[in-house]
């Protein structure tokens, strides 16, 4: 009976440790890869370079700008979005589109206009999200937005979208094969940022990473339509597309290249160096230098609904538990002061000046002023005989 009872611990122990070994390889799974590259060309260096052209904006950053776009294009404009296990998928009627929307992030530079940073985490599309009763707006994540298992997407920098990176449409026009025409103009959309809220988060649920967005009935109650679930499946061919499968419905086929494909070297870099300076910091997203990642920003208690911000916050005063003695413009430090000369030295009262006495005045009478006596009035009929006497 007691070899018995240590033969089914053993087993008990044996299916105990396979089990968590099984889920640490399934969590091992979600985790790998899921650091930041930012600015790291890898695969996409050959893939891309028909469609744009590559700028070297410090030694080993790069970011791909798109060229012949139409007039008024914009990221995740030209595709449409489809419902599915990954939450809500950006498909794409680009031929670059497997690429620039579902990795990496978009920034628009005044100079350069809109370009491309690339990163080895996949999504089903990296974009912000807001909405009201009657229209739903997204905009692209920029470079300063990573992705973190656990926490979801967080920023290395105070960020606020511009009005100009926002689709806005309709509820009822959402789920539309052909989005792009009912994109509302910029000038509206700043407009709707004000009547807006925010949606929205990324998190990693069964080994995906799934994009929630705006809720899928709250569309369908106020767009009064229907969104139906579509599946994916892995495909051979560069690009996304959906294809009706039998009575099951519609197929997104997607590309997704391996792991080992996205960090395999690209060999020589054709780039173009920068005419001038770019309003991307680059010091503010979180990359992968010299092989090692970048330290993670602080503030991990302050998350909130999936998303971080890691804003600097401009300081006037020091810090309570500052030295009160650094001389911050100059980065020098100030001796501090004795306790003899910190104290005031005690000064003597003033002296009291006299003042010399008024002198007296000596009071004059006053001389009446000299009046001139009038004769006396003539009596009127002194008056009407004109002055003469009468006898």
């Amino acid at each position: 009976m007691k070899r018995m009872l240590i033969l089914f611990a053993l087993l008990g122990f044996g299916i105990g440790e396979s089990s968590a070994t099984s889920s640490a390889t399934s969590e091992g799974q979600v985790a790998v890869g899921i650091t930041a590259s930012f600015g790291d060309v890898g695969f996409f260096y050959n893939s891309l370079r028909p469609y744009g052209e590559w700028i070297e904006f410090e030694a080993g950053f790069y970011a791909w700008r798109p060229m012949h776009l139409r007039r008024g294009w914009r990221p995740y404009m030209f595709g449409r979005w489809a419902w599915t296990d990954y939450g809500w998928y950006w498909v794409s009627s680009e031929p670059f589109g497997w690429a620039v929307y579902h990795y990496g992030r978009w920034y628009y530079d005044d100079y350069y206009g809109w370009i491309w940073v690339p990163d080895r985490v996949w999504g089903p599309a990296w974009v912000e999200w807001r909405y009201n009763n009657d229209y739903i707006g997204w905009a692209p994540l920029p470079p300063y937005a990573s992705f973190s298992v656990g926490i979801g997407i967080r920023f290395t920098s105070h960020w606020t979208a511009p009005f100009h990176y926002w689709n806005f449409v309709r509820c009822r026009s959402f789920a539309s094969p052909y989005v792009y025409r009912y994109v509302v103009t910029p000038d509206y959309s700043r407009r709707l940022i004000g009547t807006t809220r925010s949606a929205g988060r990324y998190e990693v649920n069964g080994g995906r990473i799934i994009n929630s967005g705006v809720d899928r009935q709250f569309i369908e109650r106020h767009g009064y339509t229907r969104i139906d679930r579509v599946n994916i499946r892995e495909s051979g061919n560069r690009g996304d597309r959906i294809v009706r499968d039998g009575t099951r419905g519609y197929t997104i086929e997607m590309y997704r290249p391996s792991r080992t494909e996205l960090e395999r070297s690209s060999g020589r870099i054709d780039a173009r160096r920068p005419d001038r300076g770019t309003s991307l910091d680059l010091q503010r997203i979180d990359r992968v230098r010299g092989g090692t990642t970048a330290p993670p920003n602080r503030g991990d208690a302050n998350r909130r609904s999936g998303v971080e911000r890691t804003d600097p916050v401009p300081r006037t005063a020091p810090a309570r538990n500052e030295a009160p003695n650094v001389d911050r413009q100059r980065n020098q430090v100030r001796p501090v002061p004795s306790r003899r000369e910190m104290t005031r030295p005690k000064t003597a009262p003033p002296q009291r000046r006299e003042v010399a006495p008024s002198r007296t005045r000596t009071d004059t009478p006053r001389v009446a002023p000299r009046t001139k006596k009038e004769s006396p009035r003539r009596s009127e009929p002194a008056r009407r005989d004109g002055g003469r006497r009468h006898g």
